[in-house]
Formats: C-alpha cells, structure tokens, sequence
C-alpha cells in the first residue's frame, strides 16, 4: 500500500516498507507492534518521538488535503467529535485525562478528528491529541481554515453537546462558519421548556469573558418537540422554516460514531505514555479507514481490506528480498 509507506517516508522513518508491513499486521490483529516485530519497535517509537503531535497533526492534514482537492467537493459538510482511548497503567503528564478507575482505568487520551461528510462517506482531515484545559474552539478554528485552504466551502458543522460553549460558538461565528450545536439539558433550557412548551426559535446572549473584555455573543437556540416526551435543543446560526430539517440535518452526524466504531476494528495497541507514539497509532488506523472509505467500500469490508493489505506489502517486501 503505497499511501501508507509514504506517509511514513513523510514522517523520515527509516525502513518504511518494514515498518508499514508490521503495522498494517498490528492493526489487522488488533494487537502489538512489538508482537509482530521486536526488533523494529524501539527504533520506530524513537523516530516518532522526536516530533512534536502538532507535525503527526500536520503530515496527516497533508496526506488528506491532497485526496480532498481531488474530489472537488465544493460545498460540503463538517462533522467533527471527540473519541476516547483508555489507558490502565501509572501516569503523570499533560494528556492524561483522568478517569475513576473502574475496570482499571486510570486516565483517558482524548482524540479530536473533524471531517468531511461526502455522500454516504466521511473523510476525516483533522486529529489531534488534546492536552488538559485544551480550548477546543482553537481546534475548530483551525479546521474551519484548513477547509479553505483544500478550496472547500463550509455549508455547516455539527457538533455535539460537548461542544456548546460560548467560545466555540464565538469562534465559529468570527470564522463566518454555519453551525448546528446540539444543546445539553442545563438550567436555562429547562426554565425555557416551561416558558415555552410549544416549538419555537429563542434568540439567546451569551457574555464571554475572553482576554479581560467581555464578549456579547448571540445565537439562535430552536426547541422542536420530535416526541411527547422528547424535545430537542440546538444553538445555531442556520435558518429553516421547518424545524424538523434541524433534526435531519444533526443526525447526519452520527455517522462520525459509526466511523469510530469501524476504526476500532483496526486499532493499534500500545503501552507507551508519549502522546506522539499514541497519536500516531491512532492516526495510522484512521488513514487505513480514510483509504478504504474512498477507494474500497462498496468492494469489501473494512477487515478484509486490511488482509488485503497486508498480503499486499507482504508479497512487495517478499519480492524485494528475492531480488
């Protein structure tokens, strides 16, 4: 698989066609890559280590810009979500999120991947790793201009209740970006549900606090009741006559979960602490699935395509030794 080793030559790892060929066996096994290849292991953790996850972030925008440039999508939709992978040992760092311990898990690394929905498929363009206290309205921002830049228009994103904020919303605005927030249940829609039972559109002002000047944001909130006992929230700057168009449009959205679920299937094991070494074998299995998006979904399952690669490099690597 020529995309993988490149990518890897992008990153200057040595040996990038050992390396790819054990990864790929890694992530078909769910397991590893010392498993697979002791000898290689040390040396490839010491090359990624030498970056920073900012460049692991960058090379992977790259290695998709080129993809999404190609498509000639125009105008398109953003979804973006926040997947988690547990860790179980001692930890001590910026990128360890905390958890309770049960089931001996200790802390979290939490994954940011923004991506762009095509028809029935999801391009992810965007990961990265977050630290403590990260302000993810940065990150958004930062997406919303590597859009521009793959000469691509934002028609809308949507985002889930983690992402409600006065800041993000802020940003998303200062970015003249279209947005569809879904609102959580917090004190103020509660008294708004009792004020207003029925359908509607509220304007709400939010006062941010940001480098000590207070910030007058605004921002339309829709209450659509699907069900008797069910009323959905969202903050937007999107306008439909039929409320019910809100829905539709925010469960497109959950095709991201359907895509972390499918990367799962490809996850590359790891005992290291470094957010470099984690990030990276988090964004190898996503590049496996961006590939098989694009190229291989209606030919085959996600976990025949990574067999497939794998007897692909296999027979590559097994050529080159003969010659």
């Amino acid at each position: 698989m020529k995309q993988v080793v490149n990518f890897l030559k992008k990153l200057c790892i040595n040996r990038a066609g050992v390396i790819a060929e054990a990864i790929t066996e890694a992530s078909r096994s769910n397991t590893y890559v010392e498993t697979i290849n002791p000898s290689i292991s040390d040396s490839l953790h010491w090359n990624i280590s030498r970056d920073y996850p900012e460049t692991l972030t960058t090379e992977f925008f790259r290695f998709t810009k080129e993809l999404v440039r190609k498509l000639r999508l125009g105008t398109v939709t953003l979804v973006a979500d926040i997947t988690e992978e547990n860790f179980y040992g001692s930890h001590t760092g910026l990128y360890f999120h905390g958890w309770t311990g049960e089931r001996g898990i200790v802390a979290r690394f939490h994954y940011l991947v923004v991506s762009v929905l095509y028809r029935n498929k999801i391009i992810p363009f965007y990961i990265a790793i977050l630290p403590l206290g990260a302000y993810k309205a940065e990150y958004l921002g930062k997406a919303a201009e590597l859009c521009r830049s793959m000469g691509i228009n934002i028609s809308s994103i949507l985002l889930d209740r983690g992402f409600y904020s006065k800041d993000i919303i802020h940003t998303l605005q200062l970015a003249h970006a279209k947005y569809l927030v879904f609102v959580p249940k917090n004190n103020w829609v509660k008294r708004m549900l009792k004020e207003h039972p029925e359908d509607c559109i509220l304007k709400h002002e939010f006062k941010l606090n940001k480098n000590k000047t207070i910030i007058p944001v605004k921002s339309n909130h829709i209450f659509f009741h699907e069900q008797p006992d069910y009323t959905w929230v969202f903050a937007t700057n999107l306008h439909f006559s039929d409320l019910k168009k809100y829905v539709s449009l925010y469960k497109k959205r959950w095709n991201i979960e359907t895509m972390f679920r499918v990367h799962d299937e490809a996850r590359i094991k790891t005992k290291s602490i470094k957010p470099e070494i984690r990030l990276f074998y988090f964004i190898i299995s996503m590049l496996f699935l961006l590939i098989w998006n694009l190229h291989h979904k209606e030919k085959t399952t996600f976990k025949r395509f990574i067999i497939l690669i794998c007897e692909e490099l296999k027979q590559t690597f097994q050529m080159r030794t003969l010659i």
